[in-house]
């Protein structure tokens, strides 16, 4: 009994799930820390104030991570004692799909820099402070073309 245990976990078997684990979750911290790095980004160009809580939330989100990747990884620990069970596969698909997450979010981060509202408060103060009829009429034509412009890169992106 003892050897047949010994032939199925073996040591490699054993650094093998290790360090897989430790790779998947290396790349999951990574994947959120360019996903906080990419919302400061963003939120630099869109001239608004990046506050501390966004640095407490994402070291939040990465121990929620972690605890859902050691979970994957504890089900792989029962696979280890089976032959065919060779990678530890649910931690890597639950850190692909938290990988998957963080890139969703960094691509919602690229819309919000393409949107033009950023510009609004700035058009609007140009309207109010238009000496006459005809540069407020100015401005809002200037306001159109950006408006058409977004909606035809929007359709090019599509």
């Amino acid at each position: 009994m003892g050897e047949i245990l010994r032939n199925i976990i073996t040591v490699e078997k054993v650094y093998l799930f290790v360090g897989v684990f430790f790779a998947v979750s290396i790349l999951v911290i990574i994947a959120i820390i360019l996903d906080l790095w990419d919302g400061v980004h963003t939120a630099k160009k869109r001239k608004e104030r990046v506050h501390s809580h966004k640095l407490r939330v994402t070291i939040g989100k990465m121990s929620e991570y972690w605890r859902f990747i050691l979970i994957g990884f504890l089900v792989d620990c029962l696979g280890v004692f089976f032959s065919f069970y060779i990678l530890p596969f649910v931690a890597v698909l639950f850190g692909a799909g938290l990988i998957a997450v963080e890139a969703k979010s960094m691509f919602e981060h690229a819309n919000r820099r393409k949107s033009h509202t950023a510009e609004l408060p700035d058009i609007v103060s140009k309207i109010i402070a238009a000496v006459n009829s005809q540069d407020a009429q100015e401005i809002i034509e200037r306001l159109r073309c950006i408006e058409k412009k977004g909606i035809e890169e929007e359709g090019v992106a599509d």
